[in-house]
Protein backbone atom coordinates (compact mmCIF):
# COMPACT_ATOMS: atom_id res chain seq x y z
CA UNK A 1 0.00 0.00 0.00
CA UNK A 2 1.56 3.30 -0.95
CA UNK A 3 2.23 6.18 1.70
CA UNK A 4 -0.43 8.86 2.07
CA UNK A 5 0.65 12.70 2.48
CA UNK A 6 -1.46 15.30 2.68
CA UNK A 7 0.28 18.90 1.27
CA UNK A 8 -1.47 22.00 2.19
CA UNK A 9 -1.06 25.13 -0.41
CA UNK A 10 -0.71 22.48 -2.87
CA UNK A 11 -2.57 24.00 -5.72
CA UNK A 12 0.78 25.73 -6.61
CA UNK A 13 4.57 26.80 -5.37
CA UNK A 14 6.24 24.66 -3.33
CA UNK A 15 3.12 22.92 -2.46
CA UNK A 16 2.68 21.99 -6.26
CA UNK A 17 6.31 20.77 -6.57
CA UNK A 18 6.20 18.51 -3.38
CA UNK A 19 3.00 17.04 -4.21
CA UNK A 20 4.90 16.30 -8.04
CA UNK A 21 8.15 14.88 -6.27
CA UNK A 22 6.05 12.87 -3.74
CA UNK A 23 3.67 11.07 -6.39
CA UNK A 24 7.26 10.51 -8.47
CA UNK A 25 8.61 8.52 -5.39
CA UNK A 26 5.31 6.68 -5.03
CA UNK A 27 3.75 8.18 -2.79
CA UNK A 28 -0.41 9.12 -2.49
CA UNK A 29 -1.07 12.57 -1.86
CA UNK A 30 -4.27 14.83 -0.97
CA UNK A 31 -3.67 18.24 -2.07
CA UNK A 32 -5.61 20.97 0.64
CA UNK A 33 -6.10 24.54 -0.59
CA UNK A 34 -8.45 27.03 -1.21
CA UNK A 35 -8.75 26.62 -4.49
CA UNK A 36 -9.92 23.12 -3.88
CA UNK A 37 -12.47 23.54 -1.77
CA UNK A 38 -10.19 23.42 2.20
CA UNK A 39 -9.64 26.42 4.14
CA UNK A 40 -6.87 25.71 6.37
CA UNK A 41 -7.65 28.24 8.86
CA UNK A 42 -11.12 26.75 9.33
CA UNK A 43 -11.48 23.82 12.10
CA UNK A 44 -14.35 22.57 10.54
CA UNK A 45 -12.89 22.30 6.96
CA UNK A 46 -9.49 20.50 8.50
CA UNK A 47 -11.71 18.15 10.27
CA UNK A 48 -13.39 17.38 7.52
CA UNK A 49 -10.73 16.99 5.14
CA UNK A 50 -8.81 14.65 7.23
CA UNK A 51 -11.70 12.81 8.23
CA UNK A 52 -11.87 11.57 4.82
CA UNK A 53 -8.38 9.63 5.28
CA UNK A 54 -7.78 6.04 5.77
CA UNK A 55 -4.15 6.50 6.30
CA UNK A 56 -1.88 9.30 7.02
CA UNK A 57 2.35 9.14 7.28
CA UNK A 58 3.25 12.74 6.43
CA UNK A 59 1.92 15.85 6.73
CA UNK A 60 3.28 18.79 4.66
CA UNK A 61 1.93 22.13 5.83
CA UNK A 62 2.69 25.08 2.57
CA UNK A 63 -0.11 26.71 3.11
CA UNK A 64 0.87 30.60 3.13
CA UNK A 65 -0.41 34.11 2.34
CA UNK A 66 1.38 37.27 1.34
CA UNK A 67 -0.20 40.77 1.69
CA UNK A 68 2.79 43.35 1.38
CA UNK A 69 1.84 46.24 3.49
CA UNK A 70 3.41 48.40 5.97
CA UNK A 71 2.11 48.40 9.95
CA UNK A 72 0.37 51.47 9.06
CA UNK A 73 -1.54 50.51 6.38
CA UNK A 74 -1.99 46.82 7.06
CA UNK A 75 -5.73 46.16 8.04
CA UNK A 76 -6.25 43.74 11.03
CA UNK A 77 -7.96 41.39 8.67
CA UNK A 78 -5.35 41.20 6.62
CA UNK A 79 -2.67 40.85 9.57
CA UNK A 80 -4.81 37.98 10.00
CA UNK A 81 -5.34 36.46 7.22
CA UNK A 82 -1.32 35.90 7.29
CA UNK A 83 -0.93 34.38 10.64
CA UNK A 84 -3.90 32.37 10.19
CA UNK A 85 -3.18 30.55 7.36
CA UNK A 86 0.38 29.75 8.00
CA UNK A 87 0.35 29.58 12.09
CA UNK A 88 -3.52 28.66 12.94
CA UNK A 89 -3.46 26.17 9.74
CA UNK A 90 0.07 24.50 11.04
CA UNK A 91 -1.61 23.96 14.55
CA UNK A 92 -4.67 22.49 13.22
CA UNK A 93 -3.39 20.76 10.36
CA UNK A 94 -0.90 19.50 12.72
CA UNK A 95 -3.11 17.75 15.52
CA UNK A 96 -5.37 16.74 13.50
CA UNK A 97 -2.00 14.31 11.85
CA UNK A 98 -1.40 13.19 15.51
CA UNK A 99 -4.85 11.53 16.10
CA UNK A 100 -4.21 9.35 12.60
CA UNK A 101 -0.66 8.88 12.34
CA UNK A 102 1.01 5.81 13.84
CA UNK A 103 4.93 6.09 14.87
CA UNK A 104 7.28 6.55 12.20
CA UNK A 105 4.46 10.02 10.84
CA UNK A 106 6.53 12.45 9.69
CA UNK A 107 5.27 16.48 10.08
CA UNK A 108 7.32 19.33 7.94
CA UNK A 109 6.16 22.84 8.49
CA UNK A 110 7.33 25.40 5.66
CA UNK A 111 9.00 28.34 7.03
CA UNK A 112 10.87 31.05 6.01
CA UNK A 113 13.97 32.70 6.07
CA UNK A 114 12.20 35.88 6.52
CA UNK A 115 11.43 33.85 9.71
CA UNK A 116 14.66 32.98 11.16
CA UNK A 117 16.09 35.52 13.86
CA UNK A 118 19.26 37.53 12.71
CA UNK A 119 17.93 36.73 8.61
CA UNK A 120 17.19 39.78 6.61
CA UNK A 121 13.91 41.44 6.65
CA UNK A 122 11.91 43.65 4.54
CA UNK A 123 9.61 45.81 4.88
CA UNK A 124 5.89 45.54 4.63
CA UNK A 125 6.15 41.64 5.58
CA UNK A 126 5.85 41.81 9.14
CA UNK A 127 2.85 39.53 9.74
CA UNK A 128 4.75 37.45 7.31
CA UNK A 129 7.59 37.44 8.96
CA UNK A 130 5.25 36.83 12.57
CA UNK A 131 3.58 34.00 10.89
CA UNK A 132 6.60 32.28 9.88
CA UNK A 133 8.66 32.99 12.97
CA UNK A 134 5.79 31.48 14.95
CA UNK A 135 6.34 28.05 12.69
CA UNK A 136 9.58 27.72 13.76
CA UNK A 137 8.91 27.75 17.37
CA UNK A 138 5.88 25.54 16.59
CA UNK A 139 8.04 22.95 14.98
CA UNK A 140 10.68 22.47 18.45
CA UNK A 141 7.30 22.02 20.61
CA UNK A 142 5.51 19.98 18.25
CA UNK A 143 8.64 17.70 17.80
CA UNK A 144 8.64 17.36 21.95
CA UNK A 145 5.36 16.21 21.84
CA UNK A 146 5.39 14.15 18.59
CA UNK A 147 8.21 12.42 20.30
CA UNK A 148 6.25 9.80 22.28
CA UNK A 149 3.99 8.52 19.21
CA UNK A 150 6.57 8.12 17.04
CA UNK A 151 5.96 11.43 15.32
CA UNK A 152 8.41 13.60 13.79
CA UNK A 153 8.60 17.26 13.16
CA UNK A 154 10.84 19.64 11.15
CA UNK A 155 10.77 22.75 9.44
CA UNK A 156 12.18 24.09 6.19
CA UNK A 157 13.15 27.71 5.99
CA UNK A 158 13.90 29.06 2.05
CA UNK A 159 14.58 32.09 1.42
CA UNK A 160 13.53 33.98 -2.13
CA UNK A 161 11.69 30.49 -4.07
CA UNK A 162 10.71 31.59 -7.62
CA UNK A 163 6.83 31.59 -6.92
CA UNK A 164 3.82 33.79 -7.78
CA UNK A 165 4.27 34.96 -3.88
CA UNK A 166 8.13 36.28 -4.28
CA UNK A 167 6.85 38.55 -6.92
CA UNK A 168 3.95 39.84 -4.32
CA UNK A 169 7.36 40.28 -1.82
CA UNK A 170 9.35 42.11 -4.55
CA UNK A 171 12.29 40.64 -3.28
CA UNK A 172 14.94 40.71 -5.60
CA UNK A 173 18.50 38.63 -5.67
CA UNK A 174 19.09 34.70 -6.02
CA UNK A 175 16.19 32.66 -6.20
CA UNK A 176 15.56 29.10 -5.37
CA UNK A 177 12.91 26.76 -7.64
CA UNK A 178 10.02 25.06 -6.25
CA UNK A 179 11.44 21.94 -6.93
CA UNK A 180 14.65 22.27 -5.09
CA UNK A 181 13.00 23.31 -1.70
CA UNK A 182 10.59 19.73 -2.67
CA UNK A 183 13.59 17.58 -3.04
CA UNK A 184 14.44 18.43 1.06
CA UNK A 185 11.09 18.33 1.89
CA UNK A 186 10.13 14.72 0.50
CA UNK A 187 13.57 13.73 2.09
CA UNK A 188 11.85 15.15 5.62
CA UNK A 189 8.98 12.92 4.40
CA UNK A 190 10.93 9.20 4.03
CA UNK A 191 12.54 7.55 6.75
CA UNK A 192 15.48 7.90 5.25
CA UNK A 193 15.54 11.06 7.29
CA UNK A 194 15.31 8.97 11.07
CA UNK A 195 15.09 10.14 13.57
CA UNK A 196 16.15 13.78 12.69
CA UNK A 197 13.04 15.79 14.90
CA UNK A 198 12.67 19.36 16.22
CA UNK A 199 15.05 20.66 13.57
CA UNK A 200 14.27 23.59 11.25
CA UNK A 201 16.66 23.17 8.06
CA UNK A 202 17.90 26.68 6.61
CA UNK A 203 17.65 27.06 2.55
CA UNK A 204 19.82 30.15 1.68
CA UNK A 205 19.50 30.58 -2.44
CA UNK A 206 22.53 32.76 -1.79
CA UNK A 207 23.95 29.57 -0.84
CA UNK A 208 23.01 27.69 -3.30
CA UNK A 209 24.04 30.08 -5.81
CA UNK A 210 27.62 30.12 -4.56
Amino acid sequence: MKPVAVVTGGSGGIGRAVIEKLSASGWETVSLSRREGTDVSSEGDVKRAFGRLARLDALVHCAAVLVKAGVLDMTASDWDAQVNSSLRGAFLCSREAFLRMKPGGSIVLVSSLSGVQGAEKFPGMAAYVAAKSGLAGLTEALAVEGRPLGIRVNAVSPGAVDTPMLEIAGVEGPRLQPADVAGIIAWLCSPDSSPLSGANLRIDPSDSAA
